[in-house]
């Protein structure tokens, strides 16, 4: 469906019917004296990647213990973890800005005290974050979300918050010089990509590949809007009573040992690759120290089943579908052409097969399929639906089927999105002789 869309598109005709006449092929290294070079190419894309991949990132806030050389370690991580599936960050994106709109419904039910600001979206991005860090009395403190801080505060444990919205965009260190430049060269590139295409010029598969990071990075700027960048202090929440104290307090429900933080029973930051995923297939697993002294980035995004799910799965297909725009483009070899074909037709399908297996594990980790059928053709069971509630948890995270299924898949996926990267460089070394005619803008001003 997403090759059929894109293949309606003026733009995308445009594309082809270039690469369809350009049989003459310049081999090697190209200076550009006259036109643009390779140089010119690799120096247009990869700055674009960089500022896609590296601008974009919205992480949580570090743990007090972290030098700066573990926080770019880290960033660097998801920098290359952008490069290789920028869908999949997307979806976290996605998640969190869910969970963030999900806080501000939470938090409407408390009875907001004299001149305590709103709860908004900012504050449920910088909660989920980290920013929060709860100080019991003699315990070890560890941050909180923003569930967890709803009931500490319905509790008593700790006052509303004062920050404003104001103030928590304040500890941003979003860098309006970086954001700008981002946005200019990544509109400078589309509007190269389009010229081109109009004038029936050759487009090379770096540059569609670069496209895909463009557009992926326009909608997590919109997902991450609201979430401050780089915060590195978070705000220190205090409690008179220890955490032994509140975990006695809350009854049988906080039990059973913690996983992740004492407040595991109101939410246990489920489901993360670090946390769960990882020690689950006995891999070396994430910080190791508990309760966690920061939230992981990499919690699995429960979206639900509504429209942000539903834009979320569309544009993931779309972003698949664009590395079919280069079915037709003229590489050094008919086998690299092939195999480019056959990467584009693995990535898209692993990317809806993991939709599917996800959307039904999540929906049946959550209890969603029992409360719909309930809902649809048992009404007024909201006593049997509390009880699925209750016992959704101790439902195992990950089934045999899912290990069995996803692992291909997640192979299959890594070598077809392996061999995109490296065949978009590969294809430097012969491009089409059009690849390096510049767009003549002067046609495009009107003559009298």
């Amino acid at each position: 469906m997403a090759l059929l869309a894109l293949r309606a598109l003026p733009l995308v005709d445009a594309i082809e019917s270039s690469n369809d006449t350009s049989h003459t092929r310049r081999d090697g290294w190209v200076s550009a004296p006259d036109g643009r070079g390779t140089f010119d190419i690799l120096w247009s894309c990869l700055f674009t990647i960089f500022l896609c991949t590296w601008v974009s990132l919205h992480l949580n806030v570090p743990a007090d213990h972290e030098t700066y050389r573990h926080q770019f370690a880290r960033k660097m991580r998801w920098m290359l973890q952008s490069i290789m599936a920028p869908e999949f960050v997307l979806a976290f994106a996605t998640g969190q800005k869910v969970e963030a709109k999900r806080s501000v419904e939470l938090f409407k039910d408390l009875a907001l005290p004299s001149g305590r600001p709103k709860w908004t979206l900012r504050h449920g991005f910088y909660a989920n974050m980290g920013g929060f860090v709860l100080h019991p009395r003699e315990s070890t403190p560890f941050p909180v979300n923003s569930k967890q801080l709803h009931w500490l505060i319905h509790q008593g444990y700790v006052d509303y918050p004062t920050l404003t919205a104001k103030e928590v965009w304040d500890k941003s260190k979003a860098d309006g010089f970086q954001k700008s430049l981002t946005c200019l060269q990544t509109g400078w590139f589309i509007i190269q990509i389009i010229g081109r295409a109009i004038q029936q010029l050759p487009i090379t598969t770096l540059e569609i590949t670069t496209l895909s990071f463009v557009l992926c990075t326009l909608v997590m700027f919109t997902q991450w809007a609201n979430k401050p960048l780089d915060v590195e202090s978070p705000t220190i929440l205090t409690s008179s009573k220890s955490t032994a104290e509140i975990l006695i307090a809350a009854g049988p429900s906080a039990g059973p040992p913690y996983q992740q933080t004492p407040l595991d029973f109101i939410d246990n930051q489920s489901p993360s690759w670090l946390t769960e995923v990882q020690p689950h297939l006995g891999f070396r697993t994430g910080p190791r120290i508990r309760p966690l002294p920061r939230f992981t980035n990499d919690r699995f995004p429960v979206i639900g089943a509504g429209p942000d799910a539903v834009f979320l799965f569309l544009f993931t297909m779309a972003y698949c579908g664009l590395h079919f725009v280069a079915w037709d483009f003229s590489f050094p070899t008919d086998m690299e052409r092939s195999l480019w074909r056959a990467a584009s037709i693995a990535i898209a399908a692993c990317a809806f097969i993991f939709w599917v297996c996800e959307t039904y594990q999540d929906g049946h980790r959550l209890g969603r399929w029992e409360r719909w059928y309930a809902n649809w053709f048992n009404g007024g069971m909201d006593g049997r639906i509390n009880t699925m509630e209750k016992v959704r948890r101790s439902r195992r995270f990950i089934p045999v089927w899912e290990v069995y299924v996803m692992t291909p898949v997640t192979l299959i996926y890594t070598v077809a999105r392996t061999y995109i990267v490296i065949e978009v460089f590969l294809c430097q070394r012969s491009l089409a002789i059009g690849c390096f005619d510049t767009v003549e803008w002067t046609e495009f001003v009107p003559h009298f």
